[in-house]
C-alpha cells in the first residue's frame, strides 16, 4: 500500500509546480484533505513511536524521532483546520490528496492488524518484523517524503493554515534523519502483480490444480490483452459453464457430509447449491442475448485462455477423467465423494476453490462495460443508417443485455456470500480458509472499505472481517476510479 500510496504521491508533488497551485491550494476542500492526510501521518507516526504493540528492543532514537514528529505534525493538522465531511473530494488536487490519505490508511491497518489491541487475539508470525527497529527506520524515512509533500501544499493555501508548512517541514527532516538506513530491509510488493499462465496438464495433484485455478482467476482479474466483443460473448459462456461444474462440486460435497455424519453443514450445502444454479441461470439468460447478435470473429487470445484454463482444472477437478475437457463427448463420470475429499479440511479447500471461481465470474460480470459500449455503437450506427436522426439512441436489446449483466453480478454476490458462510462453518478449525472466504465476501460486498482508511479507521481490520455482513447488491458507485462503474451508454 505505500508503494501505492508513493504512487499517488508523484501526482502530488507535479501539482505543486502546476502555474495554478496557488488557486487550487487555496480551496476549503484542499486544507480539508490535508488536515485528514496529516491525521493519518499523526497515526502512523504514533504506531512506530509504540512498536506497534509489539514488545521490542530499545532502538537508537528512531521512535522518539516518530515521538516527536507526530506531535509537530499535530499541531500542523490543527492549523489545516477541520477534516472533510464529504464522501467525495470537491476538487481534482482534494481528489488527489484523498488518494494518497486512503492507500497509506489501508498499508497501516494492515500492519496494525497484525498485533490486534485485544489479548484474546496473539500477534501474528510476522508482528515482530513489523515492530523491529530497521523496519520503524524504513518506515519513518518513507514517511518523511509524505510529510514534506504536504508541508509544501500547505505553502499555497494562504490564511493561517499556510502557517502548517514549518512544522510538517521540521517533523520531514526529523524523520529522513532518523530513518536514514544505506540498506533497508524491507522492498515494497509490485502491486497487481498478474502471474504467469499456467497450461493445464494431465494427472494434476490437487495442490497442483489448486495453483493453476488461483493464476487463472488472478489472470482474469488483471487482464493483459485488450478485450472484444467476441471475447465478452465466450466469457459469459465460460461463466455459466464454471458455473455449471461448481454446482456438481458443491453437489458431491453434500454427499461427502451425510457419508462422515457432518449433517450440520448438509442444509447449508444445499442451499449453495441452489444458489449457484440461480446464478448460472443468469448467466445463460446472457448467453441467449448474445447468441441474437451477430459473432464478430473470434474471441482474444488472453482472457478468453485463462478462461479455458479454468473451465479445464475445474472439470478435471470434478470429473474422474484426469484428461477431461468442455466438449459433447467429455465423461460426465463425476469423483466419489470420498475422492474428492477425503477429510474435512479437504471439503473446506475444494469449496474454497468454487469459491474463488464464483468470485472470478462476477468479476467477469461486472467488467463487460467494454463489451455493452461497443454493442451500443454499433447498434447506433446501424440505426442511423436505416433512419437517420439527429438524436440516436441506444437501442432497448443493449439496455436489456446491460440489465442481465447487472442481475448477474447481484445473484453472484449473493450465492458468494452464501458460499462463504458455509465454508466459514466447514473450516471453523482452520483459519486459513475461514480468512479467505471472508476477504471474498467483502470484496464482493463493494461495501466501500476504502472509505474507512480516510476516516481514521475506527475499527481494525480484524474486527471488519468477523462482523456480520448482509447480502449486499452490488451498485455503481460514484468514484471514476472504480472498476465496477456502470456502463456510460444510457
Amino acid at each position: 500500500m505505500t508503494a501505492l500510496a508513493a504512487e499517488h504521491l508523484t501526482d502530488l508533488k507535479h501539482a505543486i509546480h502546476a502555474p495554478d497551485i496557488t488557486h487550487q491550494a487555496a480551496q476549503p476542500a484542499v486544507r480539508a484533505e490535508l488536515s485528514q492526510l496529516a491525521h493519518v501521518l499523526v497515526r502512523y507516526h504514533d504506531q512506530i513511536a509504540t512498536g506497534f504493540g509489539v514488545p521490542h528492543t530499545h532502538d537508537h532514537g528512531v521512535r522518539d524521532a516518530a515521538r516527536r514528529a507526530s506531535a509537530l505534525i499535530t499541531h500542523a493538522e490543527q492549523l489545516l483546520g477541520p477534516r472533510p465531511t464529504t464522501e467525495t473530494p470537491e476538487t481534482v488536487l482534494a481528489e488527489k490528496i484523498r488518494c494518497v490519505s486512503i492507500a497509506l490508511g489501508c498499508g497501516l491497518d494492515l500492519l496494525a492488524s497484525h498485533a490486534p489491541s485485544t489479548l484474546t487475539h496473539p500477534i501474528s508470525a510476522d508482528a515482530p518484523a513489523i515492530a523491529a527497529t530497521d523496519t520503524a527506520r524504513t518506515l519513518l524515512h518513507r514517511l518523511s517524503d509524505h510529510t514534506a509533500t504536504v508541508a509544501h501544499l500547505a505553502k499555497h493555501t494562504g490564511g493561517p493554515s499556510e502557517t502548517a508548512s514549518r512544522p510538517l517541514l521540521t517533523a520531514a527532516v526529523l524523520s529522513r534523519v532518523f530513518g536514514k538506513n544505506e540498506r533497508p530491509p524491507i522492498n515494497p510488493v509490485p502491486l497487481h502483480r498478474t502471474p504467469e499462465r499456467i497450461p493445464p496438464k494431465v494427472d494434476e495433484n490437487l495442490a497442483e490444480a489448486v495453483a493453476g485455478i488461483g493464476a487463472s482467476i488472478q489472470r482474469l482479474k488483471n487482464p493483459t490483452t485488450p478485450d472484444s466483443i467476441a471475447t465478452w460473448r465466450y466469457l459469459a459462456r465460460a461463466a455459466a459453464i464454471t458455473c455449471d461444474l461448481n454446482s456438481k462440486t458443491i453437489l458431491q460435497l453434500t454427499r461427502r457430509m451425510e457419508e462422515l455424519n457432518e449433517l450440520q453443514h448438509v442444509a447449508r450445502l444445499k442451499q449453495v447449491t441452489q444458489s449457484v444454479r440461480a446464478t448460472s441461470g443468469r448467466w445463460k439468460a446472457i448467453i441467449r442475448r448474445w447468441d441474437t447478435y451477430d459473432s464478430f470473429g473470434h474471441p482474444a487470445a488472453g482472457m478468453a485462455t485463462d478462461a479455458s484454463d479454468l473451465i479445464i482444472r475445474l472439470g478435471r477437478l470434478i470429473h474422474t477423467d484426469p484428461a477431461w475437457t468442455p466438449s459433447p463427448r467429455a465423461s460426465h463420470q463425476v469423483r466419489p465423494p470420498d475422492q474428492l475429499a477425503a477429510t474435512m479440511s479437504d471439503a473446506a479447500r475444494v469449496a474454497t476453490v468454487a469459491l474463488k471461481a464464483l468470485e472470478a465470474c462476477n468479476i467477469i460480470a461486472a467488467h463487460h462495460r467494454t463489451a455493452i459500449n461497443d454493442l451500443a455503437v454499433i447498434g447506433v450506427l446501424q440505426q442511423q443508417q436505416q433512419r437517420p436522426t439527429f438524436s440516436p439512441r441506444v437501442p432497448a436489446s443493449i439496455r436489456r443485455l446491460l440489465g442481465l449483466y447487472e442481475a448477474a453480478e447481484t445473484q453472484g454476490a449473493e450465492t458468494i456470500t452464501v458460499a462463504g458462510r458455509t465454508i466459514e462453518a466447514l473450516s471453523s478449525h482452520n483459519s486459513r480458509y475461514t480468512d479467505e472466504a471472508r476477504l471474498i465476501i467483502r470484496r464482493s460486498a463493494t461495501s466501500g472499505q476504502s472509505a474507512l482508511a480516510a476516516a481514521g479507521f475506527p475499527a481494525p481490520i480484524d474486527e471488519c472481517l468477523t462482523a456480520p455482513q448482509a447480502v449486499v447488491s452490488p451498485t455503481a458507485p460514484t468514484s471514476k476510479s472504480s472498476n465496477t462503474q456502470k456502463p456510460n451508454v444510457l
